[in-house]
């Protein structure tokens, strides 16, 4: 289904696709063009069904020539490989890369500026003088926000992606909601599930399982992904932000992110010190 919202703003509800897609241009209403991307978004989701193997295997990106597969999976490929965790498998930058996809096409179309927010991985376009900013959610499950991040064309950002506990997909930490901007959706959604994966340490009062007991279908089966978490110490959850907060350390000096943020209930970490703001309550 695609649904006009306003003449700059489309929404898509296809399968597990719930996507927001806003485009701009100067003196340019783009409503055609976001009925013509979300319709696009559908193309790419039917390409990805008929290889649905090789988008949950980690073979997919170590052993197969991603130059045979459609362009969103190679996509997804080699944004994994660029970041070099082999644990991970294409599915690990699904929702980065539909976004960028959709994203770059806008901009073909003329578009100065573009949000495309895909259950919360967003690929953003800005060109010129155009700016905007983004609340960041202390909670995957929460529908508030916290903190404002604020972007302009100059910043090289082209996507912030969000993961943790209680998110569409498994993680393996504790953390409420690890936000990642990086320079394409993709690349951010492969970190941010690295980074909330890393934000963990050992503790009874949390409870992980194989992945494959709560989906037979995962395309992680065999590892330990967290299902519950109860009464941590503090202690637990700063050795756990400290994990976390090492993984997104180690990403940015590899040059793949600008930066992140990480939640854990009432306690917050970032990279750099400025990267957002506290948002006025």
């Amino acid at each position: 289904m695609i649904k006009v919202l306003s003449e700059d703003r489309v929404f898509l509800n296809c399968g597990p696709v719930q996507m927001t897609l806003m485009a701009r241009a100067q003196g340019l209403v783009m409503t055609a063009q976001l009925q013509e991307a979300a319709a696009y978004g559908i193309k790419i989701l039917s390409e990805l069904a008929e290889v649905p193997k090789q988008v949950r295997d980690v073979l997919t990106i170590s052993e197969q020539n991603l130059s045979d597969l459609p362009l969103s999976l190679r996509l997804m490929g080699e944004a994994v490989l660029e970041i070099g965790d082999l644990t991970l498998t294409p599915m690990a930058a699904v929702a980065g890369t539909f976004a960028d996809l959709v994203g770059d096409w806008l901009v073909e179309k003329g578009a100065s500026k573009v949000m495309i927010n895909n259950g919360g991985d967003i690929a953003i376009r800005l060109f010129g003088k155009e700016k905007t900013k983004l609340g960041l959610t202390p909670s995957i499950e929460s529908s508030g926000y916290s903190h404002i991040l604020n972007l302009t064309a100059g910043d090289g950002i082209g996507g912030v992606a969000t993961s943790g506990l209680g998110g569409r997909s498994f993680t393996k930490g504790i953390a409420r909601a690890v936000t990642v901007v990086a320079k394409t959706a993709r690349i951010a959604d492969v970190c941010a599930t690295l980074v909330a994966n890393h934000c963990f340490t050992e503790d009874p009062d949390i409870l992980r399982l194989p992945a494959e007991q709560l989906d037979p279908n995962t395309d992680i089966p065999g590892h330990l992904v967290t299902v519950r978490v109860g009464d941590l110490s503090l202690h637990t959850k700063k050795k756990a932000l400290e994990n976390g907060l090492r993984k997104a350390v180690e990403l940015r000096s590899q040059g793949h992110i600008h930066g992140a943020v990480i939640f854990l209930d009432d306690l917050v970490v970032m990279l750099p010190d400025n990267l957002c703001q506290a948002a006025k309550i």
